[in-house]
């Protein structure tokens, strides 16, 4: 280990080389040829090692050994992520994810359409742990209603995304919400805690801000048609009952109680099995369909596309991709390309409140850069990890921070994967919907407020206060 710190320090633009790589093969790979971002991602792997090896002297066991310690850290969160893929399965058997639907858009009242959308949205999102599920779904039948409305679309567009991200931010079935408490090490419920303090605030004022906007619509003549057809399907192939909100709650009750997310998230699974033998279903069933996830065919495309999903192979996706991202976060570690951007921000960012603006600055420019959402989680947190330990600052500040300027913000991208999927299912581009994105814009402005007042952050050590400055003394 001695060798190592007698080995070359990377100078900048050669630290910035990966990055460059990695927006340069990403880009081009995604838009054009709408390909999954782990190929590209472990090329640039590969580009980062050679640097390693060839500039800086470093040798490849070493950098594999940081590749894997990279990925032990999240091995509770791929983990997490597999159990929710039971999870979500075991709640669609179970009826449990079309009764909360049902009875969200139960309460949806077209004279309050814009007030009512994204509250329907967040809940759906909420439910399947996916702003995509509530998009492709809930929102295509919006629209719709939204044209009856005289409504223009890039507002109801903006109102649907809204909504899917609020649900989809603070679901514990969020891939992106266990990717994010995974890579900082964080608890998952702790996570979700901690996002309240931004989420909340923020998705309040964005739908005040659409009740005022809907008041110069007209109200009397939506076309409710597709709700209730929704509504009379999942009546027709479920038993729906209030006893579903059980699930849910249950789930809350482990937040509230600090149970560790694993047992926590199995606890939900056995609740979805429980009701799942209620509606029917077999042993066998159960099991296949938590494996494979939920299939049902009810003569209605829009509900099938709802509810057809979860399962454990349906995650693996999403594990390998944070497999690859955080090999390539960890050789970038390994040969020093972090240490060196890390120097630099130390250098123009001396107080708290920069750094975490930086922070901030760096989610938002991975998502139009990399065009993908995972990478604006990632890399940051990749970057600004020790940065957050010298300040004494809780890594749940730092899953926070990534969640409100990363998540939030891969909406607005036209070219990035979420940006292209609202476009294929809602049919607006985001060059036209983003100013509508309120959470988009709120929720960042609230973290930087709290960034320089140093509201609700935690500290790392209890018995010492945060910095306010890098330099300050412990």
């Amino acid at each position: 280990m001695e060798k190592n710190t007698e080995q070359k320090k990377i100078p900048l633009w050669l630290a910035l080389v990966p990055f460059a790589c990695l927006i340069i093969v990403m880009l081009p790979s995604i838009i054009i040829l709408g390909a999954s971002p782990q190929i590209p991602l472990m090329l640039c792997t590969g580009i980062t090692g050679l640097i390693g090896i060839l500039v800086t002297g470093r040798k490849w066991e070493d950098i594999e050994k940081a590749m894997i310690d990279a990925n032990a850290s999240a091995m509770q969160a791929n983990f997490i992520i597999m159990i929710v893929g039971c999870l979500i399965a075991a709640w669609m058997a179970g009826g449990i994810v079309p009764g909360l639907i049902y009875y969200g858009l139960k309460a949806f009242s077209p004279g309050i359409f814009l007030t009512c959308l994204p509250v329907i949205c967040a809940i759906v999102s909420f439910s399947t742990g996916s702003a995509w599920t509530a998009a492709g779904t809930i929102g295509i039948a919006s629209m719709g209603i939204a044209a009856g409305l005289g409504v223009p679309l890039p507002v109801a567009a903006g109102a649907i995304i809204t909504g899917a991200q609020f649900g989809d931010k603070i679901s514990p079935l969020s891939d992106s919400t266990n990717l994010a408490a995974g890579v900082t090490g964080v608890n998952l419920f702790d996570h979700v805690k901690h996002m309240l303090w931004t989420t909340i605030p923020s998705f309040t004022i964005a739908v005040c801000i659409f009740a005022v906007i809907g008041t110069r619509y007209n109200t009397d003549a939506a076309d409710v048609s597709q709700i209730n057809s929704i509504c009379q399907t999942m009546q027709e192939n479920f038993i729906i009952t209030p006893w579903v909100f059980i699930a849910p709650l249950s789930v809350i009750m482990m937040i509230v109680f600090r149970i560790p997310a694993v047992p926590g998230m199995a606890f939900g699974t056995i609740v979805g099995v429980i009701f799942a033998f209620v509606q029917g279903a077999d042993a066998e069933t159960i099991m296949s369909q938590m494996i494979y996830g939920f299939d049902i065919t009810t003569g209605n495309g829009m509900v099938d596309l709802l509810l057809n999903r979860g399962g454990m192979l349906e995650m693996m996706n999403t594990i390998s991709l944070v497999i690859c991202a955080l090999a390539f976060g960890g050789a970038l570690k390994s040969t020093g390309c972090i240490e060196t951007i890390t120097e630099v921000i130390l250098g123009a960012c001396k107080t708290r409140g920069s750094v975490m603006t930086a922070n901030v600055i760096s989610c938002i420019a991975m998502n139009f850069l990399t065009a993908d959402q995972y990478m604006s989680i990632v890399i940051p947190s990749q970057m600004f990890k020790d940065i957050y330990a010298k300040l004494n600052l809780h890594p749940k500040n730092l899953s926070r921070l990534l969640e409100d300027s990363g998540t939030v913000t891969s909406g607005i991208v036209p070219w990035s994967t979420c940006g292209a999927f609202y476009y294929s299912t809602l049919g607006v581009s985001a060059l036209f919907y983003f100013p509508y994105c309120f959470m988009a814009y709120i929720t960042p402005i609230i973290t930087l407020a709290i960034a320089f007042t140093g509201f609700t952050l935690t500290p790392l050590d209890t018995s010492k206060p945060i910095k306010t400055s890098v330099s300050e003394d412990m």
